[in-house]
């Protein structure tokens, strides 16, 4: 096996466990055997373990001595310091999208904006008025989708970075079924309209105050769902 093929099937590994974390298929807390990752991807265990240290180096990971690797579970101390970090750079990176995000990002929110909407009519069809595991996850995929082009428009590669590994760690922290209330969900869906007509206009001082509250909102939401 070449080194280019070997750096390939790593960096494949890494983007697959992301996506099962991510996606909540394997859920905070829960232990990754090397050697059952790699035969459920069907890599040998170098490139799991390689992958595996990149996503502790991330965050999203953490290597407890004596027990092995578990999908990150954040407490309440480490999700308030999590937000609070990001409603730094989010605000910052708020007000420069204002000044030069462009008319397709603007386009690309747009469409977000109506998936959310189809995504809200299933909310409120289903039974108890809260997300599916199905539609939680695509909700969540759009809200990173979303957030990056929105951070993106700010045209700072090294902000774009920080925050979207944040952000992702968030993502992890609030990815369980039942997790999105139709209340939640309608209060997201405005925040993101809103931000979306404000970066229109090249509102930066408003855009910086709708961010504000949507990570403080977003913090206090993953809160309450913790001590539940």
């Amino acid at each position: 096996m070449t080194s280019s093929t070997a750096t390939s099937l790593a960096d494949e590994t890494y983007h697959a466990i992301r996506k099962h974390v991510a996606t909540g298929h394997w859920p905070p807390g829960m232990r990754l055997v090397n050697r059952k990752l790699g035969a459920e991807l069907g890599v040998s265990m170098v490139p799991v373990r390689e992958a595996l240290n990149r996503l502790a180096s991330e965050g999203l990971v953490e290597h407890v001595p004596g027990a092995g690797a578990f999908v990150r579970r954040l407490d309440r101390k480490q999700i308030v310091q999590l937000y609070a970090l990001r409603e730094q750079l989010e605000c910052f990176a708020a007000r420069e999208a204002a000044a030069r995000i462009r008319p397709d990002q603007l386009v690309q929110l747009e469409k977000l904006c109506a998936d959310w909407r189809t995504l809200l009519g299933r909310i409120r069809q289903s039974k108890g008025g809260t997300a599916t595991a199905a539609v939680l996850r695509r909700w969540l995929d759009n809200d990173l989708k979303f957030h990056r082009v929105l951070i993106e428009a700010a045209d700072n590669p090294w902000l774009t970075k920080s925050v979207m590994d944040l952000r992702m760690l968030s993502v992890v922290a609030r990815n369980k079924p039942g997790a999105l209330p139709l209340d939640s969900a309608e209060r997201t869906h405005r925040d993101h309209e809103k931000l979306v007509t404000v970066l229109g206009k090249g509102s930066a001082e408003e855009a910086e105050r709708l961010m504000r509250r949507h990570v403080s909102d977003g913090c206090e939401f993953i809160l309450s769902h913790l001590e539940e």
